[in-house]
């Protein structure tokens, strides 16, 4: 893969902070502790739950989504109450 980073209307050279400017656009290379990540596209999510927003990579927006909802499923679970962590 190729190291030179061309950028265009297409791509953000923001590594954090993005907002509703950068949605849809690629980052280039973004690094983290988990690996390197390459055109990854900024995405916004919301919690159909609780509304809440994500702005950002999309492999972060799953994370969100995935918290989010075992977040409100064991939320659920309390308010059924559940005592042995699981849901229906």
């Amino acid at each position: 893969m190729s190291e030179e980073v061309i950028f265009d209307e297409d791509y953000t050279e923001k590594l954090v902070d993005w907002d509703e400017s950068d949605i849809g656009k690629k980052i280039p290379k973004r690094i983290t502790k988990n690996g390197t990540y390459y055109n990854e596209t900024v995405v916004q999510v919301f919690c159909q739950f609780c509304a809440s927003e994500f702005i950002g990579p999309s492999r972060e927006a799953g994370g969100f989504l995935g918290g989010h909802e075992c977040l409100h499923a064991w939320e659920v679970s309390q308010a059924l109450g559940r005592e042995d962590g699981l849901v229906e």
